[in-house]
Formats: C-alpha cells, sequence, structure tokens
C-alpha cells in the first residue's frame, strides 16, 4: 500500500474514534438516587422517576415541573450530565436505553437483551421479586440484579410445595454503551468487583435546601382495594412542602383464593 493510502486510513480511523459519542470522565460522575424509584443528574437539578403510565417524567427539582417524558423505559438507573441510562422491560429479559436529556429524553442506544432464567419476572407478579441496579465503569455499564421466586398461592403448602417454589438467581451484566453488547460476568468477576448485592432505594434525599420524599395513599378504587397513590414532595427546612407531584405507585396484589 502506498504511503499517502495508509496515511488517509490512518486519518479515517481517528476519525471515527473521536467522531464516536463517549461517556467522558467529565460526563459521568455518580448521580443521586431519590426516592421512589428516581435518580437525579449530576448537578442535582433534574430527576427522573418512574411515571403513573409506566414511562419516565424528568422533573425540575427547583418546582416540579415536568420537562420531558419518555415512554419507552420504564425504570431510570442513573444519569449523567448529559444522559439518562434506563432500563425497559417486563418479562424475563430487559433492554438497557440510553437517553438524551439534552433532547427531550431522545432515545440514542438500545442495548442488546439482557437475558434472564425462565421463571424470572421483571414486573410484579404472584410469588415473584426482582431488583436491579446499576453502576458505570468507563463506557460500560455494570448492571447488577436479583430474583426471587417463592409459594404464592391461596391454599397452604405442604413443606414440599413450597421447597419446590423457591428459586433465587443473581447476575451481573456487562453493557457497552457504544455498542449495546452485553457480556454475562462470572461469579468471580462478580466478587472481585463487589457488584452485588443490589443497593436498596432511598426512602428520602436531600437535594440543595429541599428535602426529597414519597407519601402513599390509598387511590380509592373499590375495584382495587390494594390500590396505592405516590406523591413526591420536596420538603424545605422548616418542613413546609414546596411542591409535590405524583409518581408511579408500588403495585401490590390481591391475595389469592
Amino acid at each position: 500500500m502506498c504511503t499517502s493510502c495508509r496515511m488517509w486510513f490512518l486519518f479515517a480511523a481517528l476519525l471515527a474514534v473521536t467522531a464516536a459519542p463517549a461517556l467522558t470522565q467529565e460526563k459521568t460522575k455518580p448521580s443521586a438516587h431519590l426516592p421512589g424509584g428516581g435518580v437525579a443528574d449530576p448537578a442535582g437539578k433534574i430527576g427522573f422517576f418512574p411515571n403513573t403510565s409506566g414511562g419516565i417524567d424528568a422533573i425540575d427539582l427547583a418546582n416540579g415541573k415536568l420537562l420531558w417524558t419518555n415512554k419507552e423505559a420504564n425504570r431510570p438507573l442513573l444519569a449523567t450530565d448529559d444522559r439518562l441510562i434506563t432500563q425497559a422491560g417486563t418479562t424475563n429479559h430487559v433492554r438497557v436505553l440510553v437517553l438524551d436529556t439534552h433532547n427531550d429524553g431522545k432515545r440514542v442506544l438500545e442495548s442488546a437483551p439482557v437475558k434472564f432464567p425462565d421463571w424470572v419476572s421483571v414486573k410484579v407478579d404472584y410469588g415473584r421479586s426482582f431488583s436491579s441496579g446499576a453502576r458505570l465503569d468507563g463506557r460500560m455499564l455494570m448492571l447488577s440484579w436479583e430474583a426471587r421466586a417463592f409459594y404464592a398461592g391461596g391454599a397452604r403448602p405442604t413443606p414440599e410445595i413450597e421447597k419446590a417454589a423457591r428459586k433465587e438467581a443473581s447476575g451481573v451484566a456487562r453493557i457497552d454503551l457504544q455498542t449495546g453488547k452485553v457480556e454475562t460476568l462470572s461469579a468471580e468477576q462478580i466478587a472481585a468487583r463487589k457488584l452485588l448485592p443490589v443497593a436498596v432505594d432511598k426512602v428520602n434525599a436531600k437535594v440543595g435546601t429541599v428535602t426529597l420524599t414519597v407519601k402513599d395513599t390509598e387511590a380509592k378504587n373499590p375495584k382495587t382495594p390494594f390500590e396505592k397513590r405516590r406523591t413526591l414532595q420536596a420538603v424545605n427546612e422548616n418542613k413546609e412542602v414546596m411542591w409535590e407531584r405524583e409518581i408511579a405507585a408500588p403495585i401490590f396484589l390481591l391475595p389469592r383464593p
């Protein structure tokens, strides 16, 4: 190959690398976890919360104003200066969606599916529980998850039936946030990085001069007596509610007969 041709290919390769979107160290400052399954941007100015319609709302934490809504994802995982990393899925697999927070939550990346055992249910279901969490490692996302199965029938089970219903599983998927490729980490890699267990949600969080908390009340629907209504509240130092907004409520299933 001629010298000029080699120089052209080297220049094209360098241009491709520098043009590819990347999460730089400056853009990957850790985001804060908020009550109600929310997360804040690193500046603590915008919060992202699951909404009552199954999507995600971006909320101005200074006044509670709705900035934008995304209907594709159903759970925020973490936020950087200009990206919101989310989870989408309700069955036994999920995908990671990366949203552009400077462009009304437009999706800029969808990962390959992260698959779980067949018995796992990401959504709330009888005899099933699921939790997940995430952390950044450069351009890689570590998605940690834990799932459990247990007996949830109406009749009292025999010890054998109860034992057979019990299952547990956990793991960590490493997701490339430039390509969407998914890799399952080994037990040794998980232990070395201390990626499990999954962290629990916060009850309240201080953001600027206010404290965010959630208030659960009865939804007052006679057809669904276990349904709840969840309100996100911003309270100042004088215990005054500065603003409030309804977000996704926890789901409780009716007992089986």
